[in-house]
């Protein structure tokens, strides 16, 4: 049953640890590979996308300027030549225009500032007509123009903002087609406004986009056509493909990453696991060896010289082969216990009636030939009046068997030990106090993990791998209780087990207490 149980907890070669640890690293390699190929192909697509957009916005923009500012021009001289023929109809209906025909013509044509008409037969009956202007209004700028009749010649004024006002709702149409609304949102493309000409003609580049200006043509040639093309759809924001195709490989490649973090941290404390148990392996091994060699001694001497032996020497063989049994036994419990830590097995508790008082004594009376071939003696205090507890008797005393052998091993020449029994209105204390190297105070909270050793020299140098404080912290939680240390280098340390009194604990469902809880 030994060999079996030293097979289970056997750890792996290290030649396997590598070939695992190259087996879990190598797909994430390879992932990461292909995502950095995919980020830089899609970087490369979309650079290329957006430069045949904006190549094609810049297109878009000069050919909407162009042809909006034809457009406007044909209107503008529309609208002027139609002015021309309105008069000349006026001067056909009538023989001699007045001032009221001159007036009804500047109102239909509300672009005319002002009018003066001078007939050819009569130059000095010349008519003038302006509009009322407004002191409050803003000053127009005019222009003149001139335009001969049959009967004579107009002269007129006109404000050229008003006239690109009549001509706009004619020019308003937009020249570029509108793209489908799953490319980009059914919205136009161009962007088209009369505006004063400015210094700077063709193509502009802004912030967000492609501004391109058409010079209109006289006598409108102070104005010009702006067409912008929007392009934030292609170059800016998160509807960049560039910078989305940036982002998303980056998110892939960092969790990526973070998987092969935690893989291979996975995969160091499964090997520092292992090594700990390598070293468990190895000092149980070591603890077995000298109990076996020590019975086996003795039995050869009982057999060989039996008959020439005194009842003496016979007494002190028997002893040392039942201390070793004694002892071989506690290292046997140990090691089934660390078995169940491993495959996460809770041994069932056995509750019984005990007197505490009875279960230490019987203890310290059956391991003393043991505690005392190590060198140590035992100073016992216990109260006389500790009522009877409902305890698992053996899993309690391996706990205190445990503390004992404890400080047994970390113990300087100062070899003695003291175990208190005392009791409290709620609580069953048990302490077990030695005068060894103490435990420093930052790894006071770590010592009943499992596998843990204190990190000094003076411990890595003694037999252990770190399991006795686990095991027993979980036998007293298994019985409702907590386990108390008090230490303090170089001056020794006292461990407290703390059991609820029956007492204090007789409303408590036994279901509660039949189990060790899983070390983790």
């Amino acid at each position: 049953m030994l060999h079996e149980l030293l097979t289970k907890l056997n750890p792996l070669p290290q030649s396997g640890e590598r070939r695992d640890r190259v087996s879990i690293l190598l797909p994430f390699l390879i992932i990461a590979a292909g995502l950095g190929v995919l980020a830089w192909r899609s970087y490369q697509l979309s650079e290329r996308m957006q430069r045949g957009a904006s190549t094609l916005a810049i297109q878009y923009a000069g050919y909407a300027a162009e042809i909006t500012a034809r457009r406007t021009d044909a209107a503008i001289h529309s609208e002027i030549g139609g002015a021309s023929d309105e008069w000349q109809q006026i001067e056909r209906r009538s023989s001699a225009p007045d001032v009221v025909s001159l007036q009804e013509w500047i109102n239909h044509y509300n672009w005319i500032v002002s009018a003066i008409y001078v007939p050819d037969a009569d130059p000095a009956s010349s008519l003038y007509v302006s509009e009322i202007q407004d002191k409050a209004a803003r000053r127009p700028q005019t222009s003149s123009r001139e335009f001969y009749t049959s009967s004579g010649t107009i002269r007129y004024t006109y404000d050229s903002s008003r006239l690109i006002e009549r001509v706009r709702p004619s020019v308003r149409q937009q020249p570029l087609v509108r793209t489908p609304s799953d490319a980009l949102n059914d919205q136009p493309q161009a962007d088209t406004a009369i505006v004063k000409a400015p210094r700077v003609q063709g193509l502009v580049r802004l912030a967000d986009g492609f501004c391109f200006f058409s010079k209109l043509a006289k006598p409108m040639d102070a104005y010009a056509v702006r067409a912008i093309v929007r392009t934030s759809y292609i170059g800016s924001g998160w509807e960049n493909q560039r910078l989305i195709s940036f982002v998303l490989s980056f998110v892939a490649l960092a969790l990526t990453g973070l998987g092969a973090f935690l893989s291979m941290r996975g995969l160091n404390k499964e090997a520092e696991t292992m090594k700990l148990r390598g070293a468990l392996i190895a000092n149980v091994s070591h603890e077995l060896r000298t109990p076996l060699a020590m019975i086996r001694l003795g039995a050869e001497t009982l057999r060989r010289g039996g008959t020439k032996l005194s009842k003496d020497e016979r007494d002190q063989i028997e002893e040392s082969i039942l201390r070793e049994v004694l002892h071989l036994s506690h290292l046997v419990e140990n090691v089934l216990d660390v078995a169940r830590m491993r495959h996460r097995h809770a041994k069932a508790l056995a509750l019984t009636p005990v007197y505490p008082r009875d279960l230490v004594v019987s203890l310290i009376s059956t391991y003393e030939s043991w505690i005392r071939s190590k060198g140590f003696t035992v100073a016992l205090q216990m109260d006389d009046t500790i009522e009877e507890q409902l305890w698992d008797r053996e899993a309690v005393s391996r706990a205190v068997l445990n503390l004992i052998d404890n400080a047994i091993k970390y113990s300087g020449d100062d070899k003695a030990i003291a175990v208190v029994l005392r009791q409290t209105p709620e609580l069953i204390v048990v302490e077990v106090t030695d005068r060894g190297v103490g435990i420093d105070a930052r790894e006071m909270t770590r010592i009943f993990d499992p596998y843990y050793r204190a990190q000094f020299s003076d411990t890595q140098t003694r037999r252990g791998a770190g399991l006795g404080l686990t095991l027993v912290q979980q036998i007293v939680a298994s019985h409702g209780g907590r386990v108390e240390v008090e230490s303090s280098r170089g001056t020794g340390s006292t461990f407290r087990l703390l059991f609820p009194r029956a007492s204090a604990s007789e409303n408590k469902s036994v279901a509660n207490l039949v189990h060790i809880p899983e070390p983790f």
